[in-house]
């Protein structure tokens, strides 16, 4: 789908940048669509006129991004949470060291809530994580008058976990038992 194509207002390559940066400034989480792969929810920043995100370690899980693959961000209000756009975007991994990192780095870190290191939080990110920019293209699939009908909920995964065993001793009615006189 083309931009305008379904409600006749045409979104052009300058107001969908800025209607993707104010989405991604407002709300600090989007939602990733790698093809093949669940819908998976990442906090965010908006940095260099792209999504900038890290995962791995023990930040985010990675949702299966690769360098140079397309994806499809989700991006929603935060008035009302409700998706608002979604927009191809392409993935490119950043590598640790270069000028763009580090900046994408220093972003991040003050948006990361509670981090277990402090200060030393880019460090680790260097060692254990990825940092990615996501570079929306200008190819829309939902935007504002041309939503999907589609739910868009996630199907439930199949588990065989099962409580097999006896439950476990509870305090409360259980221990007040009358007793016969």
């Amino acid at each position: 789908m083309t931009p305008g194509s379904e409600t006749g207002s045409e979104l052009d390559a300058e107001n969908l940048r800025a209607l993707v940066a104010e989405l991604a400034n407002k709300s600090d989480l989007v939602w990733v669509a790698v093809p093949g792969r669940p819908v998976q929810a990442l906090w965010n920043i908006w940095h260099d006129d792209a999504i900038a995100v890290v995962v791995g370690g023990i930040e985010q899980r990675d949702p299966g991004l690769a360098d140079g693959g397309y994806l499809e961000v989700i991006l929603r209000s935060k008035e009302n949470r409700a998706r608002q756009l979604s927009v191809q975007a392409v993935a490119a991994r950043l590598e640790p060291g270069t000028e763009s990192w580090a900046a994408s780095a220093a972003a991040l870190h003050p948006k990361r809530l509670n981090p277990p290191d402090g200060d030393a939080q880019p460090e680790r990110w260097a060692r254990e994580s990825t940092l990615w920019l996501l570079r929306p293209t200008a190819e829309v699939t939902e935007q504002p008058g041309a939503m999907s009908d589609e739910s868009h909920r996630a199907a439930v995964a199949v588990a065989e976990a099962t409580t097999r065993t006896r439950m476990p001793f509870h305090a409360g009615k259980a221990t007040k038992r009358r007793r016969r006189r």
